[in-house]
């Protein structure tokens, strides 16, 4: 069982975890927004240094996506009280709803969705990867807000530093 001081400890951890892929998500994709939203010829059309950023932004979108949902969310959770051991993680989320940590599962279901999409690793281009791409670039944006809001949360319900 942990104390609250390490409980607090894995709470902050997660939040700064997390600022720091959101930060290189962001970079990257100021390096590549101009180009969406994509199509096939576009993206045979890519520099390779562009294409390096590409990969960038699909990399920290996932690992943000999986530093939220697997540590910041969990760490939320505990920090208030809940125990989530058994819980299945569409019932952490709809909890992280329920209390105005998150807006929407959906949401979240939705961003999942995108990084399943775009993390799969396929030979040739595809109309499939370039339709992930595209919700890619919709979503980082949606996934920064979330990840704003949540930071919001924390800050005002546990007193943490930014």
């Amino acid at each position: 069982m942990q104390n609250q001081s390490e409980k607090r400890n894995k709470l902050t951890e997660a939040v700064q975890l997390c600022a720091v892929h959101s930060e290189r998500m962001r970079f990257a994709w100021e390096k590549v927004k101009n180009h969406f939203p994509l199509d096939k010829e576009k993206y045979k059309q890519l520099k390779p240094e562009e294409l390096s950023f590409m990969d960038q932004l699909i990399f920290r979108f996932s690992k943000l996506q999986d530093s939220m949902g697997g540590k910041l969310f969990p760490a939320i959770l505990e920090n208030l009280g809940e125990d989530i051991r058994e819980l299945p993680f569409i019932d952490r989320l709809a909890k992280l709803e329920k209390l105005n940590v998150i807006r929407s599962t959906d949401e979240w279901m939705a961003l999942r969705e995108t990084r399943n999409i775009v993390t799969h690793e396929y030979p040739i281009v595809t109309d499939e990867i370039i339709e992930g791409l595209n919700l890619l670039g919709q979503h980082q944006q949606l996934m920064l807000d979330i990840l704003e809001q949540v930071k919001d949360f924390v800050k005002n319900r546990f007193e943490l530093p930014e």
